[in-house]
């Protein structure tokens, strides 16, 4: 198949699977191709899916495919830009410069610009992260931690939903809780504290919270549906069945034929 092609088919269904689990959930399909958006970026550099090579590649990708936006914007619609990127993490990797040609001749050209700039931009943001060490720390290990917890919440609160509604293919409302009657079910247990949002919009704590309210059971559904199973009524053929059990001295003797009325009996005359 054509790649063109290929890749036209692609952007159809995404935009078409996006905008229907949009729908689903009752948000806007800006807001969630957005956080599809940020999703897969941030899975680009998962360190669980990519070596240190394979990161630098991406993000030398990404970089001169932004160029690439910036560039077809200026000529376009007259934008001029720049955009400098530097990776504090990785001293072997080398600064970053793209743009329309304007801005990266104005950088250059600028006093405390250049690579110069690049450099001292590059040594601020050690700096920074060296006040800051959690930082780097959490760029490395908090997403894979956090994907995972927000993964396990969706598969809990799933397994929990389908569990008390007895409906295989029930999901969650996330942002509309009330929305669960269809399923006969209401959630209990809610932190008030933390917003009705899907997990991916939530932050990584408040979903740890969630996810061990699930597990505890403080977080749970009930059924709104009731039975009267405590006192069940008496069925409507019991008399009949009843009735039917009774023997009678004369077989053709019905009950209705029992208490009927029939003629009056002429006594005896004595004798």
């Amino acid at each position: 198949m054509d790649r063109d092609l290929f890749i036209e088919r692609l952007e159809a269904f995404c935009t078409s699977s996006v905008r229907t689990f949009a729908a689903r959930e009752n948000r806007s399909f800006d807001e969630t191709h957005q956080l599809v958006a940020e999703y897969y970026s941030r899975s680009l550099f998962s360190s669980e899916h990519s070596t240190s090579q394979d990161r630098a590649v991406q993000i030398k990708t990404i970089l001169s495919d932004t160029s690439r936006m910036l560039e077809s914007l200026g000529s376009t619609v007259g934008v001029e830009s720049f955009v400098l990127a530097v990776d504090p993490s990785d001293d072997s990797q080398p600064s970053f410069l793209g743009g329309t040609t304007v801005g990266k001749e104005y950088w250059r050209g600028l006093r405390g610009g250049g690579d110069a700039g690049a450099k001292a931009f590059k040594s601020h943001c050690v700096k920074t992260q060296s006040h800051n060490p959690s930082s780097a720390a959490a760029a490395k290990s908090n997403p894979t931690n956090a994907r995972t917890v927000k993964s396990d919440l969706y598969e809990a609160v799933r397994k929990a939903l389908r569990t008390a509604s007895g409906v295989s293919n029930a999901e969650m409302k996330w942002t509309n809780p009330s929305l669960l009657n269809i399923y006969g079910v209401r959630l209990v247990g809610w932190p008030p504290s933390i917003p009705s949002q899907n997990p991916s919009s939530l932050k990584a704590d408040q979903n740890k919270q969630l996810l061990e309210a699930v597990e505890k059971g403080t977080l749970h559904f009930v059924r709104t549906i009731l039975t009267n199973e405590g006192e069940p009524a008496p069925p409507a053929e019991e008399q009949s069945n009843f009735e039917w059990a009774i023997e009678y001295d004369d077989p053709s003797m019905s009950p209705n034929d029992e208490d009927r009325p029939g003629p009056a009996k002429r006594a005896r005359p004595d004798s």
